[in-house]
């Protein structure tokens, strides 16, 4: 891994914790949904917006033919204001992966954490920081380094 390669990432987060309210267009919040389902759609990705079990937002999306979730935390009690996004993809593998392999992926990569699910199948997680919003750049910045983990997570399975 080159130093850069970690360095990126590193940035990223460091530019993303920067505080600015969110508005329409130029700023990305997990307290507003709508405005990460905007930049979304606008980098012309799929953006269904609906409620987890808990009662907070979630954003269902896709790249590359791998469809992922968009967990909102640090959310109030109704749903509101949350503070963080985690991006997540979970596979559905037909034999099962094995603990070393997703310590391998680990121990090689500055971010997105892997790990196996009860059935052992593995899942990636991608998580920022939003806390009082990002820009625009920044978060499609860090969702295009997602979409990069995400592409390299599924040749590292074999998906």
């Amino acid at each position: 891994m080159t130093l850069n390669k970690f360095l990126k990432p590193v940035a990223i987060l460091a530019l993303a914790g920067v505080g600015m309210q969110a508005s329409a267009g130029t700023s990305v919040s997990a307290a507003y949904p709508e405005t990460v389902a905007d930049a979304l759609q606008d980098l012309g990705y799929k953006a269904a917006v609906t409620t987890d079990s808990y009662g907070d937002p979630q954003i269902r999306s896709a790249s590359n033919g791998v469809n992922f979730t968009l967990f909102f935390y640090g959310c109030d009690d109704d749903g509101e204001n949350c503070q963080d996004i985690q991006f997540t993809a979970a596979f559905d593998m037909t034999y099962e992966m094995d603990l070393k392999s997703m310590n391998t992926w680990n121990r090689e990569r500055a971010m997105g954490k892997a790990f196996l699910d009860d059935e052992m199948d593995p899942v990636l997680q991608h998580y920022m920081i939003s806390v009082d919003g990002m820009s625009r750049s920044v978060f499609e910045e860090s969702f295009e380094y997602w979409t990069e983990i995400l592409s390299d997570f599924t040749d590292f399975i074999d998906w």
